[in-house]
C-alpha cells in the first residue's frame, strides 16, 4: 500500500470540513471543560466537535501510542481522511468521512446505526483505539498545534469499509458496549420494556408521565455502560421510544389487536375442532382412524342423512358415513372432499379459507357447489 498524503488543509478543509461543523460546537482548549460557540470562533480552539447533533459523517477512532498515525496502514485498512497527531507523545486521532451520513434521532432508522456500530467496533479492536473515547470532541485539524496530515479526500460508504472487516461479534453487547453500539443497545432493551410496560399507565392524560418514565429507564441503563452516552443522546432515544410506543401502543389498538388475535385463533382452531361433531360419526361407526378422516366419514354421513339439518344430525348420520368410508373400492378426491366442504361452509368459513385447508382451489369449490 502507498502512502500518500497532504498538507493542503487550508484548501481542503474550508469548504468540505468547516461547512458540515455543527452551527455552535463544543470546543475547548483544555480537556475537562467544554463551550458552546459560534463555528467561526470554535475552529479556533485545540478540541472541536464535527459531528452535527444526531448526525454522524465522521468516523473518529482514538489511537494512544506512539505510531498511532499509521495503525491503519499497519492494519491494512483503507486510508482515512485525515490524522492528527499529539506532537508531544504521538497518539493521534484517525477519521474517515462517510459518503452517506446517517441520523441517530428519533426519527432515525435504526439498521443504519446498527450497521455502523458494528463497523466502528471492528475498527477500534482492529486499529486497537480507545475502547473509553466518547467521540464528542476531537483534535481539531484546523488547529496548529496538532501535526495534521490529510491521506484522501475519498469518502467512503459503510459497505466499503465493512468490506475489510470481520463484523462478526461486533458491536459488543451489554456493559462492554462502545460507540454508536450504546445506543443500539438502549434502544433494543428499552423498546421491549416499553411495549409491556405502557399498559400500566394507561389512564387519562398519561403521555407526561409515560414520557419520564422511559427516560428514566434508558438513563438507568445507560449508567450501566463503562462509557455512558451523552445526556442529549439518551433524550433522544427516549423520545423515540416513548412517542413510538404512545402512539402505536393505545389502549383502543390493544382490544383491536386482541380481537383480531381471537378471531384469527377462532379460525385456526374451528377447522378441526368444530368438524369434531363429524368425527363422532366415525366413532359412532366404532372404526379408528385420524380426526379428520374421521370427520369426513362422518361429513358424508351427514350429507346423506340431508344437506340441510343441524351439526349433530349430521354427526349422528356420520354412522353411516364411517360404515360407507370403510368400504372398498377407491373414490374420487370430490367424493371425499366434497361432504367436508359443505360442512365447513354452513359452519360459516369462506371458500379461500376451506380451500387453503384442503389444498385445493377456490374454482374446484365453486365447480362442486354450482
Amino acid at each position: 500500500m502507498n502512502i500518500k498524503h497532504s498538507n493542503r488543509f487550508k484548501l481542503d478543509l474550508e469548504d468540505q470540513f468547516i461547512n458540515t461543523l455543527p452551527y455552535k460546537p463544543y470546543c475547548t482548549d483544555e480537556l475537562g471543560v467544554t463551550y458552546i460557540r459560534p463555528r467561526k470562533n470554535a475552529i479556533k480552539r485545540k478540541y472541536i466537535q464535527i459531528n452535527r447533533p444526531k448526525m454522524i459523517m465522521y468516523l473518529i477512532f482514538d489511537i494512544d501510542r506512539n505510531g498511532a498515525v499509521y495503525a491503519w496502514y499497519d492494519e491494512n485498512l483503507p486510508a482515512p481522511y485525515w490524522t492528527s497527531k499529539n506532537p508531544e507523545n504521538g497518539h493521534a486521532h484517525i477519521v474517515y468521512r462517510l459518503k452517506i451520513p446517517f441520523c441517530t434521532s428519533d426519527i432515525a432508522n435504526l439498521k443504519p446505526i446498527q450497521y455502523a456500530a458494528a463497523i466502528q467496533s471492528a475498527m477500534i479492536e482492529r486499529l486497537g483505539a480507545d475502547r473509553g473515547y466518547a467521540g464528542l470532541l476531537t483534535k481539531n485539524p484546523k488547529h496548529p498545534y496538532w501535526q495534521n496530515n490529510v491521506w484522501t479526500e475519498y469518502e467512503y460508504t459503510l459497505d466499503e469499509l465493512a468490506d475489510y472487516l470481520d463484523l462478526r461479534g461486533h458491536p459488543l453487547r451489554g456493559q462492554q458496549a462502545i460507540g454508536l453500539g450504546r445506543n443500539c443497545e438502549l434502544f433494543e432493551n428499552v423498546r421491549k420494556w416499553a411495549y409491556k410496560t405502557i399498559r400500566e399507565y394507561w389512564q387519562p392524560n398519561y403521555k407526561r408521565s409515560w414520557n419520564e418514565a422511559v427516560y428514566a429507564e434508558v438513563e438507568s441503563l445507560n449508567n450501566q455502560f463503562t462509557v455512558p452516552l451523552p445526556v442529549s443522546e439518551v433524550k433522544a432515544i427516549a423520545k423515540s421510544i416513548a412517542n413510538w410506543t404512545y402512539r402505536h401502543f393505545t389502549p383502543e389498538k390493544f382490544r383491536e389487536s386482541q380481537a383480531i388475535k381471537g378471531r384469527k385463533g377462532g379460525l385456526a382452531g374451528s377447522i378441526e375442532n368444530k368438524v369434531k361433531a363429524g368425527a363422532l360419526g366415525g366413532l359412532i361407526g366404532g372404526k379408528r382412524g385420524s380426526i379428520e378422516d374421521k370427520a369426513k366419514a362422518g361429513a358424508l354421513g351427514g350429507l346423506i342423512g340431508g344437506k340441510r339439518g343441524s351439526i349433530e344430525d349430521k354427526a349422528k348420520a356420520g354412522a353411516l358415513g364411517g360404515a360407507i368410508s370403510n368400504g372398498g373400492g377407491r373414490k374420487s378426491n370430490k367424493v371425499e372432499l366434497l361432504p367436508m366442504v359443505l360442512q365447513m361452509l354452513e359452519l360459516g368459513y369462506n371458500q379461500s379459507a376451506i380451500a387453503e385447508h384442503l389444498s385445493i382451489t377456490t374454482r374446484t369449490i365453486r365447480n362442486w357447489i354450482k
